[in-house]
């Protein structure tokens, strides 16, 4: 694994973890894309693939392109 690869580490002890997760990533994922859409910088679009990604872990049925 290269140094600059993201990864992801939760403790999730139950299915309430799971959910304020989701949330947590679903409004951190908002966040930054709503800067993309206002700014359409490169490395925010790169923020907002990450968040996506981690978005899909926490929920596959979570789908996003862009």
């Amino acid at each position: 694994m290269s140094p600059k690869a993201p990864y992801l580490i939760l403790k999730i002890q139950d299915e309430r973890d799971l959910r304020e997760e989701v949330r947590k990533k679903q409004d951190e994922f908002l966040d930054v894309y709503s800067l993309y859409l206002q700014s359409s910088l490169a490395w925010v679009k790169d923020d907002v693939r990450l968040k996506a990604y981690e978005l899909h872990l926490l929920d596959p049925s979570f789908t996003f392109q862009i």
